[in-house]
This record gives structure tokens, C-alpha cells and sequence, in this order.
């Protein structure tokens, strides 16, 4: 358990853990031009480099799901922040794209030793009546990153360069290293009482508890990146410019962390699986508005963002509560349980984020009938979660 002593520096250690990935995801996104020009390439060479970070981060969960089980999350989050640190500082010297690309699949494998730990490292080392607390206060930071990584690689950007953009990252990951230094005695105390028990991937899809609370999970973020992709086609099309469209991220992000916030403030009093359903049958509404409005008016950004934003106060509520109690399930397998279920999230939101973008000629009906056909899995997840 964590101590009571260190219990706010080790809070802010994970929340810096869950975050990584998304600030190396979205710090050098204004940094493209620049880029293409730097290194004398072309803008689908630059694009692909998220691309492959992003693939990279998915499947990479999935390998350092055993190791974090095996060897202790504390021994995988050093080896895998430190393959993260050896490529960022790598991208600052690269002079080639495909140097570049190598090194952001590298990196990308690097980090999500971070993003599969830190949801294991909360259920391991908090009591079970704090996890649910201690995930709505980190996760609502998770949406709150996209927000103000581009802000602060525009700052990088204006007044060092693109490359300290990732020695940034380095000096980042180089402060959590020194950080989890100092968990390793406690992890080798906490393995000696851990069971030994070897436990595939695919036995975790016999637990219908666990596959339907993932599926929720996953689905609800689905929706949520549909609407990232589609947004900038469509409200374009409904004639708002590029500085509106940014801005009209900002009021999710808030309704996000209002959410997660909100709900921490009610767990000791609300019984999670209690409030669950009514967040669901919330969501459900605001997914049908949304498609109603799509297809049966000509919606504005503000007739669309009022049930967008209460949809993202949902997930913010709803995430910490099925994160919690999907990984509670296996307590000596937290590592495999949170890879698996973050590579399911991030496969869902690929296939909504492909399926916009495949139908993108009709961007406001393709991302909201991809958004309301979350709610049959919503239901159907919630349904095996209470078996």
C-alpha cells in the first residue's frame, strides 16, 4: 500500500504515468511543418510517425503486460521509461525520416510500460475502498493532457526547436525513473506474497465481469475519438473556422474533469455499481440527441457541444468506475488485466476513428451513427458485467 506519507507524491507520479504516452502523442503535433521541412520529407512520412506510435502503443501493452506481473510493475516501468528516454534523445539527433519512424515505434514501446503499470500499481497498493477514488482523480488529467500538450509544444517550438520537444519528454521520464527507484523494496515484499500462477490473455474473456466492464470502457472512448475525427471535417462543412474548432475542445475537456471529479467527491457515499446504470441510460441520451440532431436539424457547434459535453461528463464519471472494477478481479494479474483491457480501448477507438474517417465525405452522419452504436455495446457490456 501506498504510505500515507508519500501517498500525494506517489498520487502525482501516477497521474504523470498515465500521461506520458499522451504528451508524446500530442506535444510535437504543432511541429509538423517544421518537421517535414527539418528533415526534407513530405507531410505523409510525418504523419505516419504518429500513426506508428499510436499502433505501437497498443500492441506494446500487450508485451509488457506479463513482464509487469512477472518482474513487478516498479522493474518494468525502469526498463520500459528507459527505452523511452534512449529514443527521445534519439529523435533529437535523428537527421532521417526513417530514423524518426524507427525511433517512434521504440518509443512508443517504451511508454506504454508507463500506461499498462500505473492502473495496476493503483489497485496493488491502495485499499479496495480508495481505488475507485484514486482513478477519478487521475483519469480526468488523462483528457486534460490532449488539451495543453500542443499549447506547451508550441511554446518549445517558438523558442528552442522541434528536437526539445522530445528531450523534454526525456527530462520527464528521467524524473519518474528517479521516482519508482524508490518502489522497488516494497514490490519485492508485495511479489513474495503475490500467487505464481500463469494466466494467459485469453483466459481473461471467460470473466464476462471483466469483458463487460472493458467493453464499456472501450466503447464509450470509441465515441469520444468519432467525434474527434469527424469534428474538424464537419464543422468545417458547418462553416467554423480552424481557431473555433480548437476552442471547441476546450468545454468537453472541462465537462470531462467535472465528471471525474464530481464522481470522486460522491464515491464514499454512492455505491459505484448503483450509479452506473443511470450514467449509461445518460449517456445513451445524449448519443440519440446527438444523431437526432444530425439528421433532423442543421445543427450549430453550440446545439452540438450541449450534448456532447454532457456525454464527456459521463465518461468522466464512468471510466474510473469500470477501470476499477475490471482490474480488481485479478489482483495478481493487474499487469495482463490493464494491457489487455488499454488494447481493447485502443482498438475500439481506431475501428470509430477508421470508420469516420472511411465516411468522411459525410463526416456529421458517419461520426454520429458511430457514436450512437456505442450504446447497444454500453448495454451489453453492462449487462456481462453483472453476471
Amino acid at each position: 500500500m501506498a504510505s500515507t506519507k508519500n501517498k500525494f507524491h506517489f498520487l502525482i507520479y501516477l497521474a504523470l504515468l498515465s500521461i506520458i504516452g499522451f504528451l508524446a502523442t500530442d506535444m510535437y503535433l504543432p511541429a509538423f511543418d517544421t518537421m517535414r521541412s527539418d528533415l526534407e520529407t513530405t507531410k505523409n512520412y510525418i504523419g505516419a510517425s504518429l500513426t506508428l506510435f499510436l499502433g505501437g502503443f497498443a500492441i506494446g501493452q500487450l508485451i509488457w503486460g506479463p513482464i509487469s506481473d512477472k518482474y513487478g510493475k516498479p522493474k518494468a516501468i525502469l526498463l520500459g521509461l528507459s527505452i523511452f528516454v534512449i529514443s527521445s534523445a534519439g529523435i533529437f539527433f535523428t537527421e532521417n525520416v526513417f530514423m524518426l519512424l524507427a525511433l517512434r515505434i521504440l518509443q512508443a514501446l517504451g511508454g506504454c510500460a508507463a500506461a499498462v503499470s500505473w492502473q495496476a500499481l493503483v489497485i496493488e497498493r491502495y485499499p479496495e475502498n480508495e481505488t475507485n477514488k484514486v482513478f477519478a482523480s487521475i483519469m480526468p488529467l488523462v483528457a486534460l493532457s490532449p488539451a495543453l500538450a500542443p499549447l506547451l509544444g508550441v511554446w518549445i517550438l517558438q523558442h528552442f526547436g522541434w528536437r526539445y520537444i522530445f528531450i523534454i519528454l526525456a527530462i520527464i521520464a528521467l524524473l519518474l525513473i528517479g521516482y519508482t527507484f524508490t518502489l522497488i523494496k516494497n514490490t519485492q515484499h508485495h511479489q513474495q506474497q503475490t500467487e505464481r500462477i500463469n494466466k494467459s490473455y485469453f483466459s481473461f474473456f471467460d470473466s464476462k465481469n471483466y469483458i463487460g466492464n472493458v467493453m464499456i470502457y472501450a466503447v464509450c472512448s470509441g465515441a469520444f475519438f468519432a467525434w474527434l475525427t469527424g469534428a474538424p471535417f464537419f464543422l468545417i462543412e458547418l462553416g467554423y473556422n480552424e481557431a473555433e474548432i480548437g476552442w471547441s475542445f476546450v468545454p468537453q475537456t472541462i465537462a470531462f474533469m467535472v465528471g471525474g471529479y464530481g464522481y470522486r467527491m460522491v464515491t464514499n457515499k454512492i455505491d459505484s455499481k448503483r450509479i452506473l446504470p443511470y450514467l449509461l441510460v445518460l449517456y445513451s441520451i445524449c448519443m440519440i440527441g446527438i444523431l437526432g440532431l444530425a439528421v433532423f436539424t442543421h445543427p450549430t457547434l453550440t446545439t452540438l457541444l450541449i450534448p456532447f459535453c454532457i456525454m464527456a461528463f459521463t465518461n468522466g464519471a464512468t471510466y474510473p468506475i469500470v477501470v476499477n472494477e475490471a482490474l480488481k478481479i485479478y489482483p495478481n494479474h493487474t499487469g495482463k488485466a490493464s494491457a489487455l483491457q488499454n488494447t481493447l480501448q485502443l482498438g475500439t477507438c481506431f475501428l470509430a476513428s477508421a470508420l469516420v474517417s472511411l465516411f468522411s465525405h459525410h463526416a456529421l452522419l458517419a461520426t454520429t451513427i458511430v457514436m450512437a452504436s456505442t450504446i447497444i455495446f454500453a448495454f451489453w457490456g453492462y449487462k456481462m458485467s453483472k453476471k
